[in-house]
């Protein structure tokens, strides 16, 4: 698996202050070792004053041996790191104290563990598993237990020990939220993390719960001005935003927050392969970018003097999953380029455990109207880009207000490739179009804002169709299962389209239909040859037909759309429908994508 990585500072030396001043040509580096020169003594003061530690006299024979053996492993596990040159070439993205982080999603896996440190890792964990049995309320072998679980790639056994855990109330919840988090458990994670915030200081639930370090620097003074408890009612909003699939239950990037607070304590309480005294830096990188579950180290090259240096590898892909400052203070006027997950110089990323990527997803979104309410068909299309994988795939329209009501959730397992969704509402919403395909492992999504249509509206949207329907009674339950699913289509296609007309038609009084195709971008010259026939190309489209209405009064219509082989770009498809000198029209954008 490709990986985030952390590039940090840090030697064979057992001093981070060491391990910082040896290398004084690079500015970033050479302040924080002045600064961590200055508070050593006050930091290893503070955390031997730690309460998650235990005490030395109540500590079990077990415990204790737990606590050397931990210390052994991380040193053996630093020395015996393999070599890594696949980010020599990075550039630090963002400076975070002795630390520089690059975003290298693209970039070769890192080197495979060594054999020896796994077999170590699960000696350790046999040690871990009898010192907790020995002292449940030990917090130290219980977060260890968790930690080395969780990194050994051993989910089961994380979650036995956090169960297991007797000690200090917030602590042994938090360390079960992170274990179902890990996995995939996202309700009972949610409920877990509830409990242990509830168990909490004031202070401390507010500083677990504080969002600065996610936030846009422009919204960082709004914030902080907050009060605590009208931070919490503020970041319901952004974690909803933020939620990568809202027809997931449980909210796994809200967990995920509290899941990293969690293992930074963790480590916190013991040593790491970076051989740094834990400080605000490490602390940081890991809230905003999560924490690494492989190591290495890199050399700078035959001309540079430093030591090799530690690399920490986050799991990836990862995105940035944070909307736009706009869209959170106005969700219902949010635009889907307000959720832009490859955004570079990310304030967080965050790699999902159920999807090994994401996509942004070719959709179409129509609507009907029935009476006082809106159906909206929610289409997708999996194109061959997205590299879903085979199916079966879980497909879900959710329509939310956001901040306030119950969210609309239509979802479909074993959904096909294309096809449309309904939900119906009666207020402006905010829109998810999503698929995941769990054999695959990835995901793609879309969003936007959906108005209703007006009560009083004549004529609906249309939706594309793979195929039109020629029943003389079409309805959009029908046709929504045979969606075209997106509004990008190949010239040379055979289309459908389906949409209902709210007024009467006879033969005595027909409406007159027109559907008209018109490329957007032409020059003043194309246009004047499509003004005289000379270029079709322009016009491809240019259907007009009388409607005598449907023998049963109904208000579906449908027809086949053979869309000819034209250059690739931007049409603009136009349904327009007459009568007794009134026209109502309904218009999208169609994408007409390149020949291959």
């Amino acid at each position: 698996m490709t990986s985030v990585r952390r590039f940090i500072v840090a030697v064979a030396c057992a001093s981070a202050f060491a391990a910082a001043t040896a290398v004084v040509s690079t500015p970033v580096l050479a302040q924080a070792g002045t600064g961590q020169a200055a508070t050593t003594d006050s930091m290893s003061s503070a955390l031997a004053r730690d309460p998650l530690r235990g005490s030395p006299s109540s500590v079990s024979s077990l415990g204790s041996s737990a606590r050397g053996q931990q210390d052994a492993f991380e040193r053996n596990h630093r020395l015996g790191l393999r070599f890594y040159n696949g980010g020599a070439d990075a550039t630090c993205e963002v400076p975070l104290g002795r630390i520089c982080y690059w975003n290298n999603n693209g970039d070769v896996p890192p080197p495979a563990e060594r054999t020896d440190a796994k077999i170590e890792r699960e000696q350790l964990l046999e040690l871990l598993g009898r010192a907790q049995a020995a002292d449940p309320k030990d917090d130290w072998v219980s977060g260890m237990r968790v930690r080395y679980a969780m990194e050994g790639g051993f989910p089961d056994t994380a979650l036995v020990a956090a169960r297991a855990c007797g000690g200090t109330d917030w602590w042994c919840q938090a360390l079960r939220g992170m274990a179902l988090h890990n996995a995939n458990q996202h309700v009972a994670s949610g409920q877990a993390f509830d409990r242990a915030l509830a168990s909490m200081t004031e202070s401390q639930r507010c500083a677990w719960s504080d969002l600065t370090m996610w936030l846009d620097p422009l919204m960082q003074p709004a914030y902080k001005a907050l009060s605590c408890t009208e931070r919490l009612a503020r970041n319901e909003r952004i974690f909803r935003l933020a939620q990568p699939l809202w027809m997931l239950p449980g909210n796994d990037i809200k967990n995920e927050l509290f899941a990293r607070r969690t293992m930074s304590r963790v480590h916190s309480l013991g040593r790491i392969p970076y051989d740094l005294q834990w400080g605000d830096d490490l602390l940081e990188s890991q809230v905003r970018y999560g924490w690494p579950t492989a190591w290495s180290v890199q050399n700078g090259g035959v001309a540079d003097p430093r030591p090799p240096q530690v690399i920490g590898h986050e799991p990836t892909p990862s995105y940035d999953f944070m909307p736009l400052i706009e869209a959170i203070d106005n969700p219902l006027d949010a635009k889907s380029t307000d959720w832009d997950m490859k955004r570079k110089k990310a304030r967080m990323r965050y790699s999902t455990r159920y999807a090994a990527g994401f996509g942004a997803l070719p959709h179409q979104v129509a609507r009907f109207r029935r009476g006082d309410t809106t159906v909206v068909a929610g289409g997708y299309r999996l194109m061959r880009e997205l590299e879903m994988g085979r199916a079966p795939y879980q497909a879900g329209l959710v329509l939310d207000r956001v901040d306030g009501g119950k969210p609309i959730v239509v979802t479909k397992d074993s959904a096909g490739a294309n096809g449309a969704l309904l939900a119906s509402m009666q207020a402006p919403m905010l829109a998810s179009i999503e698929v995941l395909a769990p054999v695959g492992k990835r995901a793609a999504r879309a969003r936007t804002v959906v108005q209703p249509l007006p009560a009083d509206a004549r004529l609906s949207d249309y939706l594309l169709l793979q195929r039109g329907d020629p029943s003389p009674t079409p309805s959009l339950e029908r046709n929504a299962t045979q969606a075209y699913g997106s509004l990008e289509i190949d010239g040379g296609t055979q289309i459908g389209i389906y949409w209902e007309m709210y007024r009467p038609a006879s033969p005595g009084a027909p409406l007159q239909v027109s559907l008209r195709a018109t490329r957007l971008g032409a020059s003043f010259m194309q246009k004047l040859g499509s003004s005289i026939g000379l270029s079709k190309a322009l016009t491809p489209v240019s259907i007009k037909y009388n409607d005598n209405g449907r023998p049963d009064g109904g208000a579906g219509r449908s027809l086949t759309l053979n869309f000819p082989s034209v250059p690739a770009g931007d049409y603009q498809l136009t349904l327009l429908v007459s009568a007794a000198g009134v026209t109502d029209s309904t218009t999208q954008r169609i994408r007409v994508r390149p020949a291959k």
